[in-house]
């Protein structure tokens, strides 16, 4: 009895033992897919938004002036560090602290110069507070406008996927958004900001130098994908998405 006992306990925990692993093995899985397509359906809603489009978004990610991206990634890094050293208002009243400092020392000293000298003391900053600070209208129309179009898509997109118009759609959205999970619990908000700014400035560099080399794995993933959907659009037909009544009477 005591040999079934030790016998039925080894095969429980070899049976434990597999399906520890095949899960292990699965939730890797799942995760690098949910991954996988998050990168893809962001890329996908940016290029379809028009971010992309913006020429000067695209000198700076893309490294056209050196110099300017520099100073742009170092001063990204830089704000980021110290947010997450120090909160928001601590970083904004002690800027200003700073700025009110060297503008009250610098005039004083400009003045104490002026007596010394026996000159007129002008004021050192009289072009800065002669320099018009208002917003053309029109660019600030044109921007408002760029952001609601984009807020527009966004909550447009939010809204299909989690009202489930498409069912595939919405599965794809809820293994991002469980594979998302994970991820906020190996890292935190600021490594994730800091990993998000660097690949910003890398990435897109990257494929543009090796864009020859990379098309030809990102069409052979991409072909393998569209197959994956057909197969399940062909064995799961219910989690196609169902025509609108609307979009029917229209085309009848």
């Amino acid at each position: 009895m005591s040999k079934l006992g030790a016998i039925g306990r080894g095969l429980y925990s070899l049976v434990a033992l597999l399906v520890n692993v095949v899960l292990r093995v699965g939730l890797h899985v799942a995760l690098v897919a949910g991954v996988g397509v998050s990168v893809h359906e962001a890329y996908k809603f940016s290029k379809s938004s028009g971010v992309l489009q913006r020429k000067e978004v695209l000198d700076v990610i893309y490294w056209r002036d050196p110099k300017k991206s520099a100073i742009v990634l170092s001063l990204a890094l830089l704000a980021l560090f110290i947010l997450a050293k120090y909160p928001l208002l601590t970083v904004v009243t002690y800027s200003l602290l700073l700025a009110l400092g060297a503008a009250a020392g610098f005039r004083v000293f400009k003045k104490i110069e002026a007596q010394i000298k026996k000159t007129d003391a002008e004021h050192p900053f009289s072009e800065i507070l002669a320099t018009d600070l208002s917003l053309p209208q029109e660019k600030v129309h044109a921007q408002a406008d760029v952001f609601v179009e984009h807020a527009t898509l966004a909550a447009n997109k939010l809204k299909k996927l989690v009202f489930v118009e498409s069912p595939f759609e919405s599965l794809k959205f809820g293994l991002v958004l469980w594979s998302l999970t994970y991820i906020a619990s190996w890292f935190s908000g600021f490594t994730l900001a800091i990993l998000g700014l660097v690949g910003v400035f890398s990435v897109p560099k990257v494929y543009e130098s090796n864009q020859e080399a990379i098309d030809p794995h990102l069409a052979t993933i991409s072909g393998h994908l569209k197959n994956v959907q057909n197969l399940i659009d062909e064995k799961l037909p219910f989690l196609r998405s169902a025509p609108v009544a609307a979009e029917e009477k229209k085309d009848q």
